[in-house]
């Protein structure tokens, strides 16, 4: 990739300036505060977009850094380069009430919007984590991060697994742990929901039993008082023998009542005296009157015992009603206790056969150990390549001092030299810069295949010493790779000048 012109209309403190980029070093110079890591971050906006951020974020947020406070609605510029063999022109406005995106390519004269993957492929695909942590390096910002470790890692997994390197490993083992978890979490809802089911059921159960045992005891003592009602087993018909009973005692006491006031009258006759013609009458209308009072004595306990034993009737059919809706609620219950055995039965199986949501948690778990034994070992393959390509550059640019460095899979480095591995924080800083420097050139070639970027380095060499920094920009000329040094200090152009190597200055 060539950068050949960028313009700048409205960025931070820049603006409608336009600066022609040559193949090669160019140098861009500058006073502190005049605007060079303002071209820096506009380059990489304009490759990658300017995202505004929310939240806790907003508080480092550079649309709001560099947006413009004068016409903020013309907040961008263009940028002019070459990729591929193609010549393209890219121009974007990160204004969010006029957002604009535009990709032309030159050649062919195709429009395209740039957010929707065309620009990426052009890129080769370079993610920005990428850019920020090789190719482009910013105010102190030569020490490399832990971004760098996860891309390099993602490469080497892909590349080993699919030769792709396109793929992000570390960001699909994310996804299916999420993945993972969300199947996790729907798996302990359904095991808490079958055991809350389980406890309810369980109480069911034992309500019901509770309820059975009231009910057979209800039905036992309802036996108890209909047992009691008619303790020799005759029910009614012992009220229609006592009726019965009563009945020939009325019709007997009229009788004997009758044939008692005969015999008086009778004899009064026979013996012919007044006297005992007088008593004889009196005597037999007390015997008639008795035997009439005994016969409607027996004929009033006759209604008497038939009242009663309407109410007998009466609550012995009631008590009847009671005793089968009793054994009828009781079987409604002792089917219902069958049928909540039968649910909680079934729940617990539901708890210890394998679910849907266990199958796919076994299938994302594979998954992942899968995707683990790809990303494996940074020592095999291209971390052999990347740690040779390292020590190469860092032999070059510190003019054979150091020529092996050593790193493990965490990027953690050391030096070896001809006596002795020296662990990188025994080193100077300078060095340690030298060190980082070759890692990023190392890593940004190995991402970037066949279209290198752009080297863009902004104020980085602040703690390198004369011999260092001519060593470097050897380095970089004899590399014949675009290069991008902002400086606050005249000392990279009089080193360039002094080894007669060709640079495009640039002055802000």
């Amino acid at each position: 990739m060539l950068i050949k012109k960028i313009t700048i209309h409205n960025f931070g403190k820049i603006h409608n300036r336009t600066f022609d980029l040559s193949e090669g070093i160019n140098v861009l110079y500058g006073e502190n505060e005049s605007g060079k890591t303002t071209v820096h971050t506009f380059i990489k906006g304009m490759l990658y977009g300017i995202p505004r951020q929310r939240g806790r974020a907003a508080a480092n947020d550079i649309y709001r850094t560099y947006e413009p406070w004068e016409n903020p609605g013309e907040y961008g510029g263009t940028i002019w380069f070459e990729a591929g063999g193609m010549s393209y022109r890219l121009t974007r406005n990160f204004s969010r009430e006029r957002r604009f995106g535009e990709l032309l390519c030159e050649d062919t004269g195709a429009l395209v919007d740039p957010d929707e993957g065309a620009l990426d492929e052009i890129l080769g695909n370079v993610s920005e984590a990428v850019y920020d942590n090789t190719v482009s390096v910013g105010q102190m910002k030569s020490v490399t991060g832990q971004n760098l470790v996860r891309e390099l890692q993602n490469y080497m997994a892909g590349y080993e697994g699919s030769a792709d390197s396109t793929i992000d490993i570390e960001r699909a083992s994310q996804m299916l742990k999420m993945t993972r978890k969300g199947y996790q979490v729907q798996e302990n809802r359904r095991k808490k929901a079958l055991e809350a089911e389980q406890i309810r059921i369980r109480s069911g159960i034992g309500y019901l039993e509770e309820e059975e045992k009231k009910l057979q005891k209800r039905e036992k003592a309802i036996r108890h008082r209909m047992k009691e009602m008619s303790p020799a087993g005759e029910g009614e018909n012992a009220f229609d023998v006592k009726m019965q009973k009563m009945q020939q005692n009325a019709q007997t006491y009229l009788l004997l009542s009758v044939i008692a006031a005969v015999l008086p009258v009778i004899a009064a006759i026979v013996l012919k005296q007044p006297a005992f013609k007088v008593c004889s009458a009196a005597a037999a209308v007390l015997i008639l009157v008795f035997g009439v009072f005994k016969r409607n004595s027996a004929l009033r306990e006759i209604d008497r015992i038939g009242e009663y034993k309407a109410k007998w009737e009466e609550r012995y059919a009631k008590m009847s009603w009671d005793l089968e809706h009793t054994k009828q609620a009781l079987a409604e219950k002792r089917s219902a206790i069958e049928n909540m055995q039968e649910e909680l039965d079934e729940g617990e199986d539901a708890l210890y056969q394998e679910s849907s949501e266990q199958r796919e948690i076994k299938a994302l778990s594979l998954a992942l150990e899968t995707i683990t034994a790809l990303s494996g070992n940074i020592n095999a393959r291209i971390g052999m390549h990347l740690r040779t390509r390292t020590s190469r550059i860092l032999s070059g640019i510190t003019g054979g001092k150091y020529s092996v460095v050593l790193m493990d899979e965490n990027l953690k480095m050391a030096v070896n030299t001809e006596e002795r591995v020296v662990p990188l924080e025994r080193l100077s800083r300078g060095t340690l810069e030298q060190i980082y420097f070759a890692l990023r050139m190392a890593a940004g070639e190995l991402f970037c295949g066949d279209t290198p970027f752009p080297v863009i380095l902004d104020d980085v060499f602040g703690s390198y010493d004369e011999d260092r920094l001519q060593a470097l920009l050897r380095w970089l000329h004899n590399e014949d790779r675009q290069v991008m040094i902002s400086t606050c200090s005249g000392r990279e152009a009089e080193l360039l000048r002094g080894d007669g190597i060709p640079f495009n200055e640039i002055l802000l």
